[in-house]
């Protein structure tokens, strides 16, 4: 193979790793991107669950608050009715179960909220695990082909030059055997042939 051709191949090999250093990182920014994204949803999913945890306190203190004022007014009503015990006793007994009641309402609701924001961000560690694992495939895939297509370029574009490189040697060295310098006449030629029979 003369220079010329090597600087050829050199130069196609040289194109071909240039290539598949832009496209590596134009992926590396894609999938730099992708995660950003999926940053950009878990802080979503936070700050969506950070308001509702924020309201359930409230409540609760707002719970509290009905109890001590439920209480303040039962002590209040057993002070002035002593002499209706019994009615006091029937009303003390409805307001405590009426209180008890909600209270237990509120309990469960704020249970069931915390518990819907538990399967709210269990859902969001799956999603984000689902895609990094996608992404993840994407790359090996990515990585496979660009083999592959290294692969391909070896045997479609190197083997071929070779071949072609090889066919101009024989080509040139027909035509210096045709028309070169030190060709016999054709009278040597057949003294030669009669010498050699």
């Amino acid at each position: 193979m003369d220079q010329h051709n090597f600087y050829i191949v050199m130069t196609v090999a040289a194109a071909v790793i240039v290539l598949s250093f832009i496209v590596q990182t134009a992926m590396f920014v894609f999938i730099y991107g992708a995660i950003k994204r999926l940053t950009g949803v878990a802080a979503s999913v936070q700050a969506k669950a950070e308001p509702l945890i924020a309201k359930a306190g409230p409540v609760l203190d707002q719970v509290q608050g009905t109890i001590g004022t439920v209480k303040d007014s039962v002590e209040r009503i057993s002070a002035q009715a002593k002499d209706a015990f019994d009615k006091v006793t029937v009303e003390t007994r409805a307001v405590a179960a009426a209180v008890s009641a909600s209270s237990q309402e509120i309990s469960r609701l704020a249970y069931h909220q915390a518990e819907q924001i538990s399967q709210t961000l269990d859902h969001t560690n799956t999603t984000i695990q689902r895609q990094v694992n996608e992404l993840d495939g994407l790359l090996v895939r990515t990585q496979d082909r660009f083999e592959d297509t290294t692969r391909e370029v070896q045997l479609t574009v190197l083997q071929p030059m070779r071949e072609v490189s090889a066919m101009l040697v024989g080509l040139r060295r027909i035509l210096e055997t045709l028309f070169g310098r030190h060709r016999k006449s054709i009278d040597q030629a057949y003294q030669d042939e009669e010498l050699f029979i």
